[in-house]
């Protein structure tokens, strides 16, 4: 039996092509998973910020809680375009390109205990756009309400 000429060139362009597939694979997944918690975190501190804003100091002091949903709702877009960076679409931008863009389901939330809810999708490009097109990130953001006594 004597050995073909080329089978190690193909066998180490396959490997290196599995190699180099892999890696761009896990990296795209890390580079979403970044993305997503960014998204989060910047949602959470709206929905919190909201939430301090719009609550009632009134009955504070007797452990009593209320909040103007309405009021809540208000800031909650108002510091979203004013301190996150998205523009009026709610996009975030990437010097000229599109980093994501959210899309908000419902903005919902209770007087007593004070909770408010952010649920919606974020559509991101993906470095597999060609075969998958665009991602969509769901998020479901409640504000915290840690009460120390």
């Amino acid at each position: 039996m004597r050995k073909k000429r080329g089978e190690g060139t193909l066998l180490t362009m396959i490997l290196v092509f599995v190699v180099i597939s892999i890696t761009v694979t896990v990296g795209e997944y890390f580079r979403i998973h970044i993305l997503q918690q960014d998204i989060e975190y910047q949602l959470q501190r709206s929905v919190n910020c909201a939430v301090e804003y719009a609550m009632g100091d009134s009955y504070r002091q007797d452990k009593i809680i209320n909040l103007n949903v309405a009021e809540a709702k208000t800031q909650f877009e108002k510091y979203i375009t004013d301190n996150t960076g998205l523009d009026s679409s709610l996009r975030k931008m990437k010097g000229t390109r599109e980093a994501y863009k959210l899309y908000i389901s419902s903005k919902s939330g209770t007087s007593n205990p004070a909770v408010f809810t952010v649920k919606g999708y974020a559509e991101a490009d993906s470095l597999f756009s060609f075969l998958i097109g665009k991602i969509k990130i769901p998020f479901e953001i409640s504000s915290t309400n840690y009460r120390v006594d």
